[in-house]
Formats: C-alpha cells, sequence, structure tokens
C-alpha cells in the first residue's frame, strides 16, 4: 500500500512532540503491514516579525527526515485573525503544488489524511485534480482525532464545509465512538465510518521501579506525586487541577506535590498557585521528550487528566501501561478508555469533581493498571486500518 500523508499533525525538528500520535500510527502501520508512505505537513506561512507562536514556523524546514521519514512542509497562508472559514481554501491554495508532484512521483494508493479542518477540508477540494494527475481516483481517508470535531463544528463559516466534505470523503476513521457520533450527525453515511482507536506502546510504556524513576527524575523520593501531562492550555484543565489539588492537599499532613509536564504559558498557573498557597508543592517541568515519559509516570502515585475536551487521550494509556492510577474528567472519548476500570477513577470536569477523585485516590487499584493497558496494543487498530485502505482501493478501481 502507498499512501500520501497529508496532515499540519506531524513532529519536526522544532516541534518533535507535535502530532507524535501521526507519526506512531504510521509507523507502526508501516511495519506491520509493509508499503511505503510520502509525508506532506504544511505549516503557516510566518512573519518575520510577532508573537513567538506564529515566527517559530520560519525554522522549520522546507524539507527534513524525521526518525527516517521524509517530510514537506509546504507553507500556507493562515494569518491570525482572518477568519476560519477560508483557512481550507488558503490551505488547498499553498500546498496544490506539493502534493501533485508527489501524487506524479509516487502514484499513491490512497491519500491518507489526519484532522477534520482546516486539513480534511483542504485535501478534499483538492482531491479531484490530484485524481486527474494520478489518472485514477485517488481515495481519500480521513481520521478525526479529538477538537476538529468536538469543536470546531460549532463554528459557524465551518460547520457547512465539514458536513459536505463528510459527506463526500471515501471513509472516515475515528478514534473514539463519541466522536463517530459526531461524524455521523455532520452527515457521513454510517457504512463509512469506523471507530479505530490510538494504541499505547507496550513496550516502552512499562512498570518499573517508583524510587528509581524518581531518582532520574530529580523528584523526592517520600511522598505522593499527583501527575499531569499535557499542554498548558485552557482545556487541558490545569487552572481546575491546581485549585482542587490545594483544596485537597494543601494542608495535608503527608506531603504531597503535584507536577505539570507539558509546554505552554506558565505564568498564569504559577499566579493562580500562589493565590492558594500551594506554589511550594507544585512543580512545572516543562516539555518533556517522548523516550522520557515512562520514568515520570512510574515516578506518579497517580496520574490527572483534567481535560474538558479530548478524542482518545494517549497519555491515559500510556500512564495505566506504567502501572500509574489515573483520575480522569468523564469526556469525550476518555470513558471509552476506562469505563469498568479499577485502576482510574472518572469524575466531572469541575473542581469539586478533580477534589474528589484525588480525595479518592488511594483507593485506585494501581495492580489493575497494566493488566488494563494490555487490552489496548496496537494491533487491531493497524489492521482496521489495513481493511480500511484495501476497501477504498477496492471502490476506486471498480468505480
Amino acid at each position: 500500500m502507498k499512501l500520501l500523508v497529508f496532515s499540519t499533525l506531524f513532529p519536526n525538528r522544532i516541534e518533535p512532540h507535535h502530532g507524535v500520535f501521526v507519526k506512531t500510527r504510521l509507523e507502526r502501520y508501516l511495519s506491520r503491514h509493509g508499503g511505503s508512505a510520502a509525508i506532506v505537513a504544511p505549516v503557516p506561512l510566518a512573519p518575520p516579525v510577532g508573537p513567538r507562536r506564529w515566527t517559530r514556523y520560519r525554522r522549520i524546514a522546507s524539507e527534513e527526515t524525521v526518525e527516517g521519514l521524509a517530510v514537506e512542509h509546504p507553507r500556507f497562508l493562515s494569518p491570525p485573525g482572518f477568519g476560519d472559514g477560508w483557512r481550507a481554501s488558503l490551505m488547498a491554495r499553498g500546498v496544490k503544488r506539493s502534493l501533485l508532484e508527489h501524487v506524479k512521483r509516487t502514484q499513491p494508493d490512497v491519500l491518507d489524511v489526519h484532522y477534520a479542518y482546516p486539513d480534511g477540508v483542504a485535501a478534499w477540494q483538492l482531491r479531484d485534480e490530484l485524481s486527474r494527475a494520478l489518472g485514477r481516483r485517488l481515495p481519500m481517508v480521513l481520521t478525526c482525532r479529538g477538537t476538529d470535531l468536538n469543536l470546531i463544528p460549532q463554528i459557524d463559516s465551518v460547520r457547512p464545509q465539514l458536513e459536505t466534505m463528510l459527506k463526500s470523503v471515501d471513509h472516515v476513521i475515528c478514534v473514539a465512538d463519541a466522536l463517530r457520533e459526531v461524524a455521523l450527525d455532520l452527515g457521513a453515511p454510517a457504512g463509512r465510518v469506523t471507530t479505530l482507536r490510538n494504541g499505547v506502546d507496550l513496550e516502552r510504556f512499562h512498570p518499573g521501579s517508583q524510587q528509581e524513576a524518581r531518582k532520574q527524575v530529580g523528584l523526592p523520593g517520600d511522598g505522593k506525586v499527583v501527575l499531569c501531562v499535557g499542554h498548558l492550555v485552557e482545556r487541558k484543565g490545569q487552572h481546575l487541577l491546581i485549585e482542587a489539588f490545594a483544596r485537597a492537599f494543601g494542608s495535608s499532613a503527608e506531603p504531597h506535590r503535584l507536577v505539570l509536564v507539558g509546554g505552554g504559558d506558565v505564568v498564569p498557573l504559577a499566579q493562580l498557585a500562589r493565590r492558594h498557597g500551594v506554589e511550594h508543592l507544585i512543580q512545572f517541568v516543562g516539555p518533556v521528550a517522548p523516550e522520557a515519559l515512562p520514568l515520570w509516570y512510574r515516578a506518579a502515585d497517580v496520574q490527572v487528566l483534567a481535560s474538558s475536551r479530548e478524542g482518545w487521550p494517549n497519555v491515559v494509556l500510556e500512564g495505566l501501561a506504567c502501572g500509574t492510577p489515573i483520575i480522569a474528567t468523564k469526556v469525550w472519548g476518555t470513558p471509552e478508555i476506562l469505563r469498568d476500570c479499577t485502576a482510574g477513577k472518572l469524575v466531572e470536569p469541575t473542581v469539586e469533581g478533580l477534589v474528589r477523585g484525588l480525595s479518592d485516590m488511594n483507593q485506585l487499584d494501581a495492580g489493575a493498571a497494566r493488566l488494563w493497558a494490555d487490552r489496548f496494543g496496537w494491533d487491531p487498530t493497524l489492521d482496521g486500518m489495513h481493511d480500511v485502505f484495501e476497501r477504498v482501493v477496492a471502490e476506486a478501481v471498480s468505480a
């Protein structure tokens, strides 16, 4: 199977953690089922001056190799404040030449697209032209991963584009049943929507000595460690967690420490911690390389995911695979992972819900964590992908 992978969600040398879940799935698919992949991962055209979140794009090379995978980064115009409804058309204009060149050179069997908007709509706008360049119909498979279905359809200028695209692509893969329901509501035909969850790397993420892990990451050996892994953005709920932690453990006789792993704006969260009098109990680690994450999971007594929105949160299974229980908000795909799991507790996405979860953390069955994660290896997902790809290719040939 020859894939043409298209997504803004793909790691690069400047942002090695960005979209790592897309890369992981692709690598594992190629390892299990063979074939090849050409990867086009567009980035916004960055101005020479402005906020760092934009100027950083200038440092991303036009072409690079990411852990053995050749990746091309064409630029597209995406000015801040320009209006969400135009982004897909601007992206399509910016990446058209790159995709056409890849189609002519690699003769792909499937256009493998990740994220519904703007990526999915842009690819769909170009699909007919790509098919003409190929000399046959190029089937498009779209994977929806979270915010692209649980938030973006609320944008009035975008929703009609999503509805038209989802009715027309050859197949839609959703990483959770909760997202599949949204895709169906937006008009995707039921026979062309499949739930294929993300898996967990059970070799990289495995249990180990908590004391040794704490020593390696520089945490004290005594006391309880509450871990939160995720970008420091509002939807990840660290602001709720800090308040809940202060209420649950701020005056506890037993030492507790809250460790926040992830990049983002630390200042407002640090100020919040000071207001609640727990700044001395909270550690901001910053972004951590994927290969170092298992140590942080093993060092913790419990992991907390406080998000208001999620697709299929990989951190839940990664922590469980390392033997770490979890407290998580009952949003979107997360309950599909933790339903009936004695090593996990689902709570409401509120301060009160998180306080209740933290108060019950010692009741979680840490011994059941790895056993639960063992149920979520990659192979069923990879085989499901292959079935989808073979099906759309056969349909394209017979059309």
